[in-house]
């Protein structure tokens, strides 16, 4: 019996031609065999085996279960057929990278070490003929860089749990050792692990292509309804890829991934309405040309002590352009919720929520022509250690960007702006630019009990003064200005040449809280300003409106109660969408 042949069904997203061959992977079914027809009746058992068949148009229902497999499809979709993968409406399908460990044997000595074998060997490079290991290469991601994971009676063990050898091993630590061909792991409470369920992240990828691995890729690919989880993944390397053209990633689940979560692209992907969540490194989105993310929610992404000057954050995007970030939750993220990196340019934020990542909500860096509209920002950079610039939304070093319509409440600082440049970068469109903050339209914010400024522009340039790194090679500041500007003018950056428009914004600070910085406090014309009338005689910067209460009402711990009827909204600040709270 052949594939069943049903008439069309329009599903979300996608726009289908003809008939769709349907076939059925049921791996709980009793009677499951990837050498059965594919039917309801007589179903695959691997998903595996499905991307082996599937061609343009069909669609693979996968019932129930718990899939260790690897899925790299093998043929693409086209325009207006692609191949859809697809849960069945209401049963949970898990897609995992781990398998499950037994035959554990005793290490002998004292400590309750115990062993089983390993063959698994995860290398991001070669070193003069040595593989490494973990990723960033220096010696201080040795572990937090690495890619195994343990997974102890539903519990993820990889760093800090994951050490380099058998001496370091405590109660509640694993050691992966490739090279003597075992795993061995010491419980937290010093039992036998024979009488837990153990499993062993044994594959870097869950779903997709990798193109430094399978050197492939697919077009026309959606994926939808899944649960992905336990890769072993190095950060940069997403353990859900759909590398290609016009993929989707629909109401899925990416989670507890040891590096990278999720990508879609490099032209026309979108992810819809997934969660991506606890993944070590960055969760990852869709990204590249023409991508789409909407509905989608990142969480406690970035957990691992990556360094966050690097590549950090729910989301880090570079080197992209025409792109939609809609209606989207950025929470509790390690670094930025999500950074904007490298030539990021004509894309959309817009009805997207940032809360308490420990440094910006969101972070708009070396990038161009963005427009964020009706956001809201609340407890960002609050973990950030003091970091300068840190706040609900900075933009750093970047281009005729539009912000407006935008809550900045209960951040570190509620919007800066951080200038250290030019930072000078060759763009695919239009060739070598030096990247500054210029041609900003900052319109309809409001910006409200931020911990230290409402705005802040951190210019670490010379236009503020002597760095103290150019102390002693002048005799004054006026030499030193004089020198500037005549020498390497580019360094003379005033904000009031730059055409950038702020107008119509409305700013409040609490108790101890500052309205305004202009200048960073390490150059000697920095200043401090409390009202909107002060900064404007002193520097001719025009910044808004101060209101004397945004009826915003302080539930402690850097939470705030919204105005349900504020005039402020009503006056046009704010977000059109007018967010009613906080979680």
């Amino acid at each position: 019996m052949g594939p069943t042949v049903v008439a069309l069904t329009l599903w979300p997203g996608l726009a289908l031609a003809g008939v769709l061959a349907e076939y059925h992977v049921s791996a709980l079914a009793p009677n499951a065999s990837d050498a059965a027809a594919g039917t309801a009746e007589q179903p695959w058992a691997t998903i595996s085996h499905a991307a082996e068949v599937l061609e343009a148009g069909d669609r693979v229902i996968v019932h129930a279960g718990t899939y260790r497999e690897h899925v790299l499809p093998r043929h693409s979709g086209r325009e207006g057929a692609p191949i859809v993968y697809e849960a069945a409406a209401g049963e949970t399908v898990i897609v995992t990278g781990a398998d499950v460990l037994t035959g554990w044997a005793r290490v002998g000595g004292d400590a309750p070490i115990y062993r089983v074998p390993w063959t698994h060997e995860f290398v991001i490079d070669m070193r003069d003929g040595t593989p490494v290991r973990h990723h960033p290469g220096d010696e201080e991601h040795s572990r937090s860089g690495r890619a195994e994971q343990v997974i102890v009676d539903g519990e993820v063990w990889d760093y800090p749990q994951l050490v380099l050898s058998l001496a370091e091993m405590t109660p509640g630590t694993f050691f992966p050792d490739p090279d003597s061909g075992f795993l061995y792991i010491r419980m937290a409470d010093d039992s036998d692990p024979a009488v837990h369920q153990i499993e062993g992240a044994t594959r870097g990828l869950v779903f997709g292509a990798n193109p430094w691995m399978q050197g492939a890729s697919f077009d026309h690919v959606v994926v939808r309804g899944f649960t992905f989880r336990y890769g072993a993944t190095f950060p940069q390397r997403p353990g859900v890829w759909l590398l290609g053209e016009a993929n989707a990633l629909e109401d899925c689940t990416i989670e507890w991934m040891a590096g990278g979560g999720a990508g879609v692209g490099p032209k026309r992907g979108a992810m819809r309405r997934c969660i991506i969540r606890h993944c070590g490194h960055t969760g990852g989105c869709a990204g590249g040309e023409d991508f789409v993310n909407e509905g989608c929610t990142w969480e406690d992404n970035c957990r691992k002590p990556i360094s966050r000057g690097w590549d950090a954050g729910g989301v880090k995007l570079a080197v992209s352009r025409h792109g939609l970030f809609d209606r989207c939750v950025f929470r509790d993220n390690g670094g930025p919720g999500l950074w904007f990196d490298i030539d990021v340019s004509d894309t959309v934020v817009r009805q997207c929520l940032f809360e308490g990542n420990e440094q910006q909500g969101l972070f708009i860096e070396i990038s161009r022509d963005s427009t964020v509209e009706d956001c809201a920002f609340f407890g960002n950079g609050l973990r950030s250690g003091e970091g300068w610039s840190t706040a609900g939304l900075t933009l750093a070093e970047s281009q005729h960007c539009t912000i407006v319509h935008n809550l900045l409440v209960g951040n570190l600082d509620g919007l800066s702006l951080r200038e250290q440049g030019p930072r000078y970068l060759d763009t695919a469109d239009l060739g070598p630019l030096a990247f500054q903050n210029v041609g900003h339209i900052v319109a309809g914010n409001i910006s409200a009990n931020n911990q230290r400024y409402q705005l802040g522009l951190w210019y670490d340039t010379a236009f503020f003064g002597m760095h103290p790194g150019d102390k002693g090679k002048y005799a004054s500041e006026e030499e030193f200005a004089a020198v500037i500007q005549r020498d390497q003018p580019d360094r003379w950056f005033d904000p009031l040449q730059q055409g950038m428009t702020f107008a119509h914004n409305a700013y409040f600070a609490g108790p101890g809280q500052k309205l305004f910085l202009y200048g960073v406090p390490w150059r000697a014309r920095f200043r401090e300003f409390d009202d909107v009338a002060s900064l404007t005689a002193a520097t001719g910067f025009e910044a808004g409106s101060v209101v004397a209460d945004p009826g915003l009402r302080d539930l402690g711990e850097g939470r705030f109660e919204l105005p349900r009827t504020g005039d402020l909204f009503a006056q046009g600040f704010g977000p059109r969408w007018k967010p009613a709270g906080m979680r």
